[in-house]
């Protein structure tokens, strides 16, 4: 594969930044010469090798004690194999393993699996290690997995190149990468299940000491044998990496599902002591994700059920899935169905045409879908065959669904052959559901001939969803770099201090916003001591304390101020400031009514880069407490997606008979701001923008407050 250059370490657009080139991962995700070091048959690890002996690869076995192993003579060390092998299992200590990678480098191997722990998560001594390894590695150009990690399942090939146990797997396109490695295990068992999903990477990144989640997501992009992706990640250390090569996985059609682990503050300590990692705010990695067209997950069963059908199906037979039928044969299974499909958000439309075909075919029937087909299945010859026919070839449904409890202990019936028949020719999905739990083994046939097989109704629904949610994804959407907008000038107005930080002062904060294009409302400022003078604007007024970040508190407000009551606002503003020891420059505006109001807030730097957040103000944001975001910059795209997740609050279209809002005038507002976070990525603390006030000639930011950071 083709190795590409890029910034290490370094923020991309950082002119200090040494570009080195990543190293090629396809020697070491799919070796043809594998040594294992420290591994003999008594060892707790022989299981890793006596699995992967029945592979197409050439062995090497590397022990200072040993003369032999699993009956071939062993090498002292990795420098005697005098060969440049592809990948280096080490099953030895810390320090050990950095002697391990130093030798694999002198012989050209492809990279080194190191499972040790004692390093970076250990505090400085393990620091040390770990950047003996990282400069013994980027000398060769080689790939390192882990350490702190359990290694590299390659299924297809048959190669175990880990410390877990053996466990079940299917060879199958879905390729994964964990920070935590007993992910790896757990993906296994939950797919280990009539239907489930087939395997083919499994990598535990570790501590990711030299090659991490970017690099792998990187290569599965490429890789011919993946045609999915799992994720399930503590912190990502490249965000401009990663999101790249998600564009590539999403632009070569293959899903990535993903789970944040370290959601909370208390598994970010674990996560600190477990990898060395601290992880930061997963509010900001779910925006990510869904701007970088990333499907989430909750747990590793949920992770699974997400993916199964997309593993399962070819990609031709994936849809939309914007009409799902359901069928059964008991009235409380579709009930259940039903009441499912709304919660998980699926489509199951009822489609009033097909009422008259019901009616007549089914006694008693009278929902069309999810269609409770009766006992009288089994009873009226030809019924079940007429439904398939019917509901097949309905334009109104892109996807089929069976549900029964096609437990162990059921025989297959004719309903299911049936149903098999049908979904074998279509160019439908067509999924069986077990009600509840797993379904029986013999469910296995179905899928060998094109058919889903799911886990659970819920689970089944879910991996609809995630199929229906990828092929909706709007092409283009992406997670760009924040280098793509020139960096700005911090202003040169000196900062106040203030219990929030280091904060721009109202007209610095307004001309920023002003300059970047956001439109502001005019503002007059009276400073201290100076005479009143009136505005060149017209009354009313809003009077109010310039400097101060929360005004209200200290009642630093006065609204709807006439040309005569000024000077006494003013007097009284000057007063609340003397005794409050604030800053007493007093800002004047015109009072901007609207029928709308909206906040936008601004971080010029996360865990994953700049991000804007965005929520209805005045009232809903109070009742609603809902806040929206995507990273920075933002395309005009990006920002009609984000205002369109409020769309369900009816706010937009104008409620009991007021304006409606000026969409595209608000994407415009909320481009700029992205581009003023990204471009002031690196001094811009915060801004918020607040309120925005939905005016008859657009959106008009009344109010700012921005800090900075001191260094």
């Amino acid at each position: 594969m083709e190795r590409k250059t890029e910034m290490i370490d370094q923020i991309p657009d950082d002119p200090a930044a040494v570009a080195v080139s990543r190293p090629d991962l396809d020697r070491l995700l799919n070796p043809k010469a594998v040594a294992f070091v420290g591994i003999t048959d008594e060892s707790r690890w022989a299981h890793a090798v006596e699995y992967s002996l029945d592979s197409d690869t050439e062995f090497f076995f590397v022990h200072h004690k040993a003369a032999h192993a699993f009956g071939q003579r062993t090498y002292p060390d990795v420098r005697s194999i005098g060969r440049p092998v592809d990948a280096v299992f080490s099953a030895l200590g810390a320090e050990r393993t950095v002697d391990a990678v130093e030798q694999a480098a002198e012989i050209g191997a492809g990279g080194v699996i190191a499972c040790a722990a004692g390093f970076s998560e250990l505090g400085q001594e393990g620091v040390l290690l770990q950047q003996r390894m990282v400069e013994a590695a980027r000398a060769g150009n080689m790939p390192v997995i882990g350490p702190n990690g359990v290694g590299l399942v390659n299924v297809g090939h048959h190669l175990h190149l880990s410390m877990l146990p053996i466990f079940r797997r299917r060879a199958g396109g879905l390729s994964a990468a964990t920070h935590s490695g007993a992910m790896i295990e757990a993906m296994a068992a939950a797919a280990s299940r009539p239907g489930g999903v087939g395997f083919n990477l499994l990598v535990s990144a570790g501590n990711e000491a030299v090659t991490d989640v970017a690099d792998y997501l990187d290569y599965f992009a490429d890789d011919e044998d993946t045609r999915i992706i799992a994720l399930a990640v503590e912190k990502i250390r490249r965000p401009d990496a990663f999101f790249d090569a998600a564009r590539r996985c999403l632009e070569a059609g293959k899903p990535i599902v993903a789970i944040k682990l370290g959601r909370s503050e208390r598994t970010q300590r674990m996560a600190a002591s477990h990898t060395g990692t601290l992880t930061g705010d997963a509010w900001v990695y779910d925006v990510a994700f869904k701007q970088a067209g990333i499907l989430p997950a909750e747990d590793i069963d949920d992770l699974i059920d997400r993916v199964q059908f997309l593993e399962q199906l070819p990609r031709n037979r994936w849809t939309p899935v914007r009409g799902l039928a359901i069928l059964t044969a008991t009235g409380g299974f579709a009930q259940l169905a039903s009441d499912l499909a709304d919660v998980e958000g699926v489509d199951v439309p009822e489609v009033e045409r097909l009422c008259p075909f019901v009616e007549e075919t089914i006694p008693g029937g009278a929902v069309t879908n999810p269609l409770d087909i009766t006992g009288f299945a089994g009873v009226i010859d030809g019924l079940w065959h007429k439904v398939l026919t019917e509901y097949s070839s309905a334009p109104e449904f892109d996807a089929l669904m069976f549900s029964s409890q096609h437990a162990e202990w059921n025989e297959p019936l004719f309903a299911d052959i049936e149903f098999a028949e049908f979904g074998s020719v279509s160019d439908k999905p067509f999924v069986i559901a077990p009600l509840a739990g797993q379904g029986g083994a013999w469910l296995e046939r179905y899928r060998d001939e094109g058919i889903a097989v799911g886990n659970g109704l819920r689970g089944c629904l879910r991996g609809l969803k995630a199929m229906g949610s990828f092929m909706r994804i709007r092409p283009g959407s992406w997670v760009r770099p924040p280098a793509q907008v020139p960096a700005l000038q911090r202003p040169m107005a000196t900062p106040l201090v203030v219990a929030e930080g280091s904060m721009l002062p109202f007209g610095a904060t307004m001309d920023l916003l002003s300059s970047a294009g956001i439109p502001t409302a005019p503002y007059h400022l009276i400073s201290v001591d100076a005479a009143v003078s009136p505005p060149s604007f017209a009354g009313p007024y809003v009077v109010k304390l310039a400097d101060v970040a929360h005004r209200t508190e200290h009642g630093a407000v006065r609204i709807g101020v006439d040309i005569g009551m000024l000077a006494s606002a003013v007097d009284e503003l000057r007063t609340i400031a003397h005794s409050h020891r604030l800053p007493a420059t007093v800002a004047v505006q015109p009072m901007v009514s609207g029928h709308g109001e909206a906040f936008i807030g601004l971080k010029g730097d996360s865990e994953l880069g700049p991000v804007v957040a965005f929520g209805l103000g005045g009232i809903f944001v109070e009742v609603m407490g809902r806040i929206e975001g995507r990273m920075a910059p933002m395309t005009p795209d990006d920002a009609a997606e984000l205002i369109e997740e409020f769309s369900d609050t009816g706010v937009f279209e104008g409620l009991r008979g007021s304006t409606r809002w000026d969409r595209q005038a608000l994407s415009r507002v909320l481009v700029a701001s992205s581009h003023l976070a990204a471009g002031g990525r690196h001094w811009i603390e915060s801004i918020d923008i607040n309120p925005l006030i939905v005016t008859a000639d657009g959106p008009i930011a009344v109010d700012g407050l921005c800090l900075v950071r001191t260094h």
